[in-house]
């Protein structure tokens, strides 16, 4: 998917002319990157979520609660996955790229297994399919090649006794760089982004949603601005996700945050229709698509939902 050069764009083409000065003290974090402070919060619902236009898409399965899905019997199972990190933006192999996998789903300590791509960027490993995982890609950072990328909630579908296939996606440091060029100041380095797409029930995208972000407690930073999308590129007069669903979130403060989905509602209200959640490091791009009707970003395959053999 080469949407994340698009949404290095919309840094620069809309981020710096209505960006909220920083209120909010900076997160002070560890050698883990966990929080030790956070966000002082200030911000408002009203910062992010101010949709009237009806929402197109299917939201049959949204019942007015938001739902956790579950794989069928015998649909969690160890595979020997043939994996291939790719440049988003070239789709070029990446050659000798670290790739950490955190199976509990989130960066909680070290990584559960770690792999390094060979000279076709092709690695393998032992995953369970229909569960899902966290990844992050890294390169040696003295060759300042890719930009620490993180993916939350990945899912690998059971194709029964085939081994499944599967791609990885890192962002390179020469497109990480096109932000502060064509910005003119730089994203904060103690802070992360945070991208992805809205689905609809279909599977679809999602159009006329807009997304906000929190912790745990309901506080909202108010130094993070979300942008959107006209035809995967990035508008600055674009206030919800367009037929591209795509949107973005900048300067996120380290630590854990619920990202949530909101439609107008039609009678002048907004309903929540989807929600994610995921741990921000600092100066990294994390990646946490949101899917109508789903409470934690865990969307499965429908390989998953249906009793495997």
């Amino acid at each position: 998917m080469r949407t994340l050069m698009l949404m290095s764009l919309a840094l620069a083409s809309g981020c710096g002319d209505d960006k909220a000065e920083d209120t909010a003290s900076d997160a002070a974090t560890d050698a883990d990157g966990d929080a030790d402070g956070g966000s002082d919060g200030g911000g408002t619902f009203e910062d992010f979520i101010s949709v009237t236009d009806e929402p197109t898409g299917d939201l049959t399965c949204f019942s007015g609660s938001l739902v956790t899905e579950q794989p069928a019997a015998g649909c969690v199972a160890q595979r020997s996955m043939y994996g291939e990190v790719l440049d988003f933006q070239e789709d070029d192999p990446v050659d000798e790229a670290t790739v950490e996998f955190f199976f509990e789903d989130g960066i909680f300590g070290p990584a559960d297994t770690t792999v390094t791509t060979d000279a076709n960027g092709m690695f393998n490993v032992e995953i369970n399919t229909c569960d899902p995982y966290t990844y992050r890609i890294t390169t040696d950072p003295v060759l300042d090649a890719t930009k620490t990328t993180i993916e939350s909630h990945d899912v690998v579908p059971n194709q029964g006794v085939v081994n499944p296939s599967h791609e990885l996606q890192s962002v390179s440091s020469t497109t990480y760089a096109l932000i502060p060029t064509l910005l003119g100041v730089s994203p904060k380095v103690d802070k992360g982004i945070v991208a992805g797409r809205a689905y609809d029930c279909a599977g679809n995208n999602l159009q006329g949603l807009q997304v906000m972000i929190e912790d745990a407690s309901g506080s909202i930073p108010s130094d993070v601005v979300a942008k959107y999308f006209i035809d995967d590129f990035p508008n600055r007069n674009q206030a919800y996700t367009s037929e591209d669903g795509l949107w973005i979130l900048m300067d996120v403060p380290v630590g854990d945050w619920v990202v949530k989905g909101y439609v107008a509602d039609g009678l002048g209200g907004h309903t929540l229709v989807a929600r994610t959640e995921l741990k921000v490091l600092a100066d990294s791009i994390n990646i946490s698509s949101i899917y109508a009707g789903i409470e934690d970003g865990v969307k499965m395959p429908p390989e998953c939902l249906t009793p495997c053999n």
